[in-house]
């Protein structure tokens, strides 16, 4: 082979190696996505809350009326804190007789330490007339666990101390140290159906046979968009009510209609 023909086929396939080049370089390039990628979940708000009322009226040989009222207010702007406000009001009759009247109200205040341990300071407040509660009111400070924390389960434990201040009808007030324990349970059965549970325990120091007993367990069901029908049994025990011919356990059971916002 001469030097001009090896120049010449040296210089055909220099071209054609260039020529060749961009077209290698689009067939490395990915192909773009034949659909939109979907977007990003939305940031859900920092202020959620609920307001539920319910009603029953009854009127023959006996005239019954009855209606409850709750509100719950959640502060939580997905960093270490979180703010609660709980509050539920009873009320019924009999014949134009008052037979319940109990209200009920708590402030809390968590601060997360881990992803499952956090601290808190709660104050809370109950009035009872027909267990002749003026008020009771309780500010605590303790810490808490999530034994289980799922996307559809949370199962809480806590432990607290603090103070107990109550004023009895006819009776004079009290004051003493305090501790409690608590636990609670959130399932979302389905996305339109959530149980919860709670229970609590509150203990005087200076009277530990002097307790107050809560537990609660409720079901709410989705009725359309922003409302739900929520089902609820109470039980509420007081270990040495004022006067000691009392009963000591009271129980109610609520059915209301639930607006979320």
């Amino acid at each position: 082979m001469t030097r001009k023909t090896f120049a010449a086929l040296s210089l055909i396939l220099l071209v054609a190696a260039m020529a060749a080049a961009p077209v290698f370089a689009q067939e490395a390039v990915p192909p773009k996505p034949m659909c939109p990628c979907p977007p990003p979940d939305p940031v859900p708000p920092a202020w959620k809350g609920s307001f539920s009322a319910g009603l029953a009226l009854t009127t023959g040989n006996t005239e019954t009326s009855s209606f409850n009222l709750g509100f719950n207010l959640v502060y939580d702007p997905k960093t270490h804190s979180l703010f609660k406000v709980d509050a539920l009001y009873l009320h019924s009759g009999n014949d134009g007789v008052a037979t319940t009247d109990k209200a009920n109200a708590a402030l809390r205040y968590e601060y997360r330490v881990t992803e499952r341990a956090y601290a808190f300071a709660q104050l809370g407040y109950l009035r009872d007339r027909f267990q002749n509660v003026t008020y009771l009111i309780t500010p605590m400070v303790g810490g808490g666990y999530y034994l289980v924390k799922q996307k559809t389960l949370d199962v809480t434990a806590d432990v607290s101390i603090g103070g107990a201040f109550e004023k009895d009808g006819g009776y004079d007030a009290t004051s003493s140290g305090a501790f409690a324990v608590g636990q609670g349970l959130a399932w979302r059965i389905s996305p339109g159906a959530t149980l919860t549970e709670k229970m609590a325990g509150l203990w005087k120091t200076r009277d530990t046979s002097d307790y107050f007993y809560h537990f609660e367990v409720g079901l709410a069901a989705s009725l359309v968009k922003s409302f739900e029908l929520k089902l609820t049994y109470l039980v509420d025990y007081k270990n040495q009510p004022n006067p000691p011919t009392l009963k000591k356990t009271d129980t109610a059971l609520i059915a209301a209609i639930v607006y979320k916002f």
